[in-house]
């Protein structure tokens, strides 16, 4: 009879949601076809319930083809490397043509393994075959098969009524459970430090210039040689700080979107604590491994990414049903423009992801209390800590100088400081780096400026020897070879500044001069 099959059906369906924990994926009273997930050590299984009398194996083929399409369909649902999916067909009769070769596993065609099961619960063998269903699944049997507890009609289909609401009430608590996840604190601190964030930037634009490398000092960049004589205050500030419009743009932007959607799945509490760790993990990963000045708040949002991340780890199945594939890629998309981009801060980008995921491990999710592995969250963020501090100090004897040296010694240049200009660039050039060239410019102004012109003059052929087309090493050679008066390289080098600037109209004036 109908109502018995589908008694049979909303009973098993019950059984496997409320007994054996199954989750609801889909359900459709009027086709009286379900779709349930578990994973049962570590393989995804997939049950996909259908009620209905299939008279030729035809019918069920299309069947399993609409499973087929519907698979490919939302593949992205799925979660696991193994996943196994099982049509389960209840019917009361077999169909009366040879059908059996549909119950051996499918291979289903994609990335992933796949495997289709058709499992078909006819009347005449349906205590055997639920046996084998629940054998497949790793599930305790059934001590008997599930039977109506009375033949009457109009009682049987309130029996059918009462295990669809409470499959029904299943599902929707599952569902507000999940929303819950996505909603348990209000986004208060992400909105205080956008302000912060951008109260910072229009105070130092207002005082000076947030590009200029030496007002990022004064305000509390990441300085390298400042933290090393005890600083360390630096690694704060400079989650603060942000180097033009642009950078401010891109930092805000991201931590509205990320702040907001963190601030809710953990609390403000819980938020704080992970950005504020976040961005210091990022900022010592930074002082270790990157000796230029730098600021932003970008360690403490890769952060928040790493937060995400430790939540898709506690909620897997949920993770990659809403961000985790985009989450993952713009990590990816971040880590590659990294590596091809020299100005970007990687060892902030990817110290902040690493310090984000430890301290969401500290303070866990909201409602999750595992205080051994927190302790050991805590001792593993330390011991990093440490490890990357004492890093960047034994690394500061081997630092190279950088474009921080060239800018530090033009600002003494301005500023007519040109004997601390020349203890500061020679000290700098006692190092290895790509900017010896430019620092050996500044040099030569400065021992020019003081008379030293021999030693002007030494460095400056060095310079042009290391770049041959920087026009105004050429112009000041010029200068200083007619000063001498040596005529033949005072036009040479004079002739060279104009050829490679010929709109700098004081280099063709020199040049003229020469060749009166």
């Amino acid at each position: 009879m109908f109502i018995e099959e589908e008694f049979y059906f909303w009973q098993l369906t019950h059984d496997l949601v409320v007994n054996q924990g199954f989750d609801i994926l889909h359900v459709n009273e009027m086709t009286s076809e379900v779709w349930l997930e578990k994973q049962i050590n570590r393989k995804n299984h997939i049950v996909r319930l259908y009620r209905s009398q299939f008279d030729w194996s035809n019918h069920i083929k299309k069947d399993i083809a609409r499973i087929n399409q519907h698979i490919q369909k939302n593949k992205h649902m799925f979660v696991g490397k193994e996943i196994n999916v099982h049509a389960v067909y209840i019917s009361e009769y077999s169909p009366v043509d040879e059908w059996d070769g549909l119950v051996r596993p499918l291979k289903v065609k994609g990335k992933k393994d796949m495997y289709l099961t058709v499992h078909y619960l006819d009347r005449a063998e349906r205590e055997i075959k639920l046996g084998k269903l629940y054998e497949a699944l790793q599930l305790a049997p059934l001590p008997q098969q599930p039977e109506p507890i009375n033949t009457d009609i109009h009682e049987l289909e309130a029996e059918v009524e009462h295990l669809k609401q409470e499959i029904l009430f299943q599902r929707d608590k599952s569902r507000k459970e999940q929303e819950k996840l996505f909603d348990y604190g209000k986004p208060f601190m992400t909105r205080v430090l956008l302000v912060i964030n951008i109260a910072v930037f229009l105070y130092i634009e207002m005082n000076g210039q947030s590009t200029s490398v030496m007002n990022l000092i004064e305000y509390g960049a990441k300085y390298n040689p400042a933290i090393i004589e005890g600083e360390w205050w630096r690694i704060v500030t400079s989650m603060f700080i942000h180097i033009g419009m642009l950078h401010l743009f891109m930092n805000m932007l991201a931590l509205y979107y990320l702040g907001m959607a963190v601030e809710k799945i953990y609390g403000t509490v819980r938020f704080t604590f992970i950005y504020l760790l976040a961005g210091i993990f990022g900022g010592v990963t930074s002082f270790a491994l990157n000796p230029q000045v730098a600021a932003g708040a970008s360690g403490a949002i890769f952060g928040l990414f790493g937060a995400l991340l430790f939540f898709g780890i506690k909620h897997k199945r949920i993770f990659f049903r809403t961000m985790g594939r985009n989450l993952l890629f713009i990590i990816g998309l971040n880590v590659v423009l990294g590596l091809s981009v020299p100005q970007i801060d990687n060892g902030a980008h990817m110290g902040g992801l690493a310090g984000g995921f430890i301290a969401s491990a500290i303070v866990n999710l909201p409602k999750n209390r595992q205080p051994l592995w927190q302790i050991i969250a805590v001792a593993g963020y330390v011991a990093a800590l440490i490890s990357l501090a004492l890093y960047g100090f034994i690394q500061a004897d081997n630092q190279h100088h950088t474009a921080v040296d060239v800018e530090m010694s033009n600002s003494m240049l301005v500023e007519n400081r040109f004997d601390e200009s020349i203890t500061y660039t020679t000290q700098a050039l006692e190092k290895d780096g790509d900017y010896t060239s430019y620092l050996l410019f500044n040099r030569a102004v400065a021992y020019y400026e003081t008379g030293e012109i021999d030693k002007a003059q030494s460095d400056l052929e060095q310079v042009v020897e290391l770049e041959p087309d920087m026009a105004e090493a050429h112009y000041n050679l010029a200068l200083i070879y007619r000063n001498k008066g040596v005529n033949e390289n005072a036009i040479a080098h004079a002739k060279k500044a104009k050829d490679l600037r010929p709109s700098n109209e004081d280099f063709e004036d020199l040049y003229n001069q020469l060749n009166e």
